[in-house]
């Protein structure tokens, strides 16, 4: 029978250490198909820990023993966790927190909560209690199901860790592993809630952001705009102003312009609104549509002559795209002007004309179209120079821009003329000759 024959094999294995690990495993595998050789498997396992000669590595097969008797649901597995438990304590303490963390991993995986958190209090490194500790929230919160009774019970678990997560970044590392379970679980003001209770700046930005994006997937953000307003007040008096202008910063790169503006406008400082349009501009221009839509008339006004000023700086056509944006979503005139300015300094002086013909405020139209009479000036279109120069609408400055290009044409005229009268002169010079 090869049941019996792969028995009678693992005795061939010659460590010892292996040899227990595979009894274990083969115990495991006969008990969930309810062999009754799976009893003779795990003793087996167990008499191989015999000569096994290092308490570390006999310790380590004992946890591997006890998952396996876990897995097939045998509940003699606690006995060998608590002996694991124990007789570690003789270990090196670097040895036993090591062994600790791997139980208290394995229980979790077993779902025995209770033992888990046990066995990762004891580890007497803080980090390492505290990394595992928040492993175990991690596992928890992944678990956690819609059943009411074993989420509530799983949640009592999890703010039991909780109190023992004394330090940061761990405690904040963990509400954030609990509040993407809240919200997957429907649970929205939950995940407020833990967010609120960080005290690291860096996992508070990440968690607030995750729960923005998460619920703006789901459909439900705008339900909660005021929550979230809230949510970052108290979050910058713990952390300092400036965290509402990172948070919209991350806001409205990821596209949620909407909640950056809000957020934003709670600081009752325009020149907040201008810092984030700049930021995402450098950093992300495709998230500006998202931004700019959620502005005021007024508050347009300002960031789209910011952004242009920026663009103006190194004009180029790559960045005909972003200008287009802030052409289409800002009604200001003076923006457009700047707009118009870009067109001209590209090469686009069409685009750039039609831009000043369609405005309404006479010195703004005087200097856009100045500023393309001059392009086509130099292109030496005297014919386009005149016609744009008779849509300035201020006198003196139409009156000066028409002397300088009459004087241009005149100009180019003698010019013409006079290479005319050299041609004429050359020849007669060389018919004497």
């Amino acid at each position: 029978m090869l049941l019996v024959e792969v028995l009678e094999s693992a005795k061939d294995i010659p460590d010892p250490y292996v040899r227990a690990i595979t009894y274990a495993r083969i115990g495991e595998e006969l008990a969930k198909n309810s062999h009754p050789l799976y009893k003779s498997s795990f003793l087996n396992a167990f008499e191989s820990l015999i000569s096994v000669d290092d308490p570390f590595k006999m310790l380590k097969a004992l946890i591997a023993i006890g998952t396996s008797l876990g897995r097939a649901k045998i509940k003699a597995y606690r006995k060998v966790f608590a002996r694991v438990f124990s007789e570690s304590r003789s270990l090196d303490p670097l040895q036993r927190d090591e062994l600790l963390k791997m139980a208290s991993l394995a229980l979790l995986g077993l779902g025995d909560i209770g033992e888990a958190i046990t066995f990762a209090v004891e580890i007497s490194d803080g980090r390492l209690r505290q990394s595992t500790l928040v492993s175990l929230v991690r596992g928890i919160s992944r678990s956690l199901e819609v059943n009411p009774i074993k989420t509530a019970y799983r949640l009592r678990k999890v703010r039991l860790i909780l109190e023992y997560l004394t330090d940061e970044p761990y405690r904040s590392k963990a509400l954030l592993e609990l509040s993407k379970a809240l919200v997957a679980l429907g649970s929205y003001g939950g995940a407020f809630s833990a967010i609120r209770e960080m005290g690291s700046r860096e996992w508070a930005r990440r968690a607030f952001k995750e729960l923005a994006f998460r619920l703006s997937e789901l459909g439900v953000i705008e339900r909660y705009v005021e929550q979230f307003i809230a949510l970052t007040e108290e979050l910058s008096k713990k952390f300092g102003e400036d965290f509402i202008f990172e948070l919209s910063t991350a806001l409205a790169l990821a596209g949620r312009g909407n909640l950056a503006v809000q957020m934003l406008r709670k600081l009752g400082d325009e020149s907040f609104l201008e810092r984030v349009a700049l930021d995402v501009l450098d950093k992300n221009p495709s998230a500006l549509e998202s931004f700019l839509a959620s502005l005021s008339e007024q508050e347009a006004s300002r960031v789209g002559k910011a952004i242009m000023n920026r663009v103006l700086e190194e004009p180029n056509p790559e960045k005909r795209g972003i200008v287009n944006t802030v052409a289409r979503f800002i009604r200001s005139e003076e923006v457009w002007a700047k707009v118009a300015r870009f067109y001209v300094l590209i090469g686009d002086v069409e685009s750039a004309r039609r831009i000043g013909l369609a405005l309404q405020t006479p010195k703004l139209r005087s200097v856009v179209m100045a500023d393309v009479a001059h392009h086509y000036l130099k292109r030496g279109d005297i014919e386009k120079a005149i016609d744009t120069a008779l849509e300035v609408r201020e006198r003196r400055f139409a009156s000066l821009l028409m002397s300088e290009i009459l004087i241009k044409a005149l100009n180019e005229e003698l010019k013409v003329l006079g290479n005319g009268k050299a041609q004429v002169s050359g020849g007669k010079t060389r018919k004497q000759a």
